[in-house]
């Protein structure tokens, strides 16, 4: 690019922060007026990296943090007319919905969870991101512990059996999501029970990372 070329390219990130709720998987998005939706995202400042970038975002736009952000893709194959081309680098993020204050589940002024049926017309690019990160995480589902980020600290089987099944978009064998998760030996039980209202307090479990860091190189544990 010569020193007197117009041209511009921009850099920003943007987020694709997710979370179980109302028993779907949600993607948090940011309303722009009439009837268009993003990505939380930003430009990154001059002296920051890009990963405190995506978390400065999240923090001023939505006054969330979430323990688990990863960079996803970097998207900007577009080359637009106008000569002002935009490069985003997208991350996306996991938080149990548990964790959220009931404000910033239900109750956020210009932002709001979406199933991704009820997926509203976003920006440019941004639905392909939403896209991508929910392929990502299915993907990572059979490998790595990435399912356990979106339950509480103390969960049932039943509600760890319910992340896979609405992630996967599959119902899985009770019995069988049971037995395997039981033989990995990554959970343990806590002595502890949880009512759910309905039937008989069910036993509440929690995850073993220094377990799972021992048998994660074996592929796809996680193959139900």
């Amino acid at each position: 690019m010569s020193p007197h070329d117009d041209r511009h390219i921009g850099v920003n990130v943007a987020v694709a922060l997710m979370t179980i709720s109302e028993r779907a998987l949600k993607t948090l998005l940011v309303n722009l007026g009439e009837a268009l939706w993003a990505l939380p995202s930003g430009e990154p400042r001059y002296d920051e990296a890009l990963q405190d970038a995506a978390e400065r975002v999240l923090r001023e736009q939505l006054g969330i943090h979430a323990e688990y952000l990863e960079q996803l893709y970097t998207f900007g194959a577009h080359i637009p007319r106008n000569r002002q081309r935009r490069i985003t680098v997208a991350y996306y993020a996991l938080i149990p919905s548990s964790s959220l204050r009931p404000e910033l589940l239900t109750g956020l002024k210009d932002a709001a969870w979406f199933a991704e049926k009820d997926q509203p017309k976003l920006v440019d690019g941004h639905g392909l991101i939403v896209q991508v990160a929910q392929q990502r995480l299915r993907g990572k589902l059979s490998y790595s512990a990435v399912g356990f980020e979106l339950l509480p600290e103390l969960f049932t089987l039943a509600e760890l059996q319910t992340i896979y099944e609405l992630i996967l978009g599959k119902t899985l064998d009770k019995r069988n999501f049971r037995r395997k998760i039981t033989e990995l030996g990554i959970i343990e039980a806590t002595g502890s029970k949880r009512s759910s209202g309905r039937g008989p307090q069910a036993a509440l479990h929690r995850f073993r990372p220094e377990v799972f860091q021992r048998i994660e190189a074996k592929g796809d544990i996680f193959a139900f």
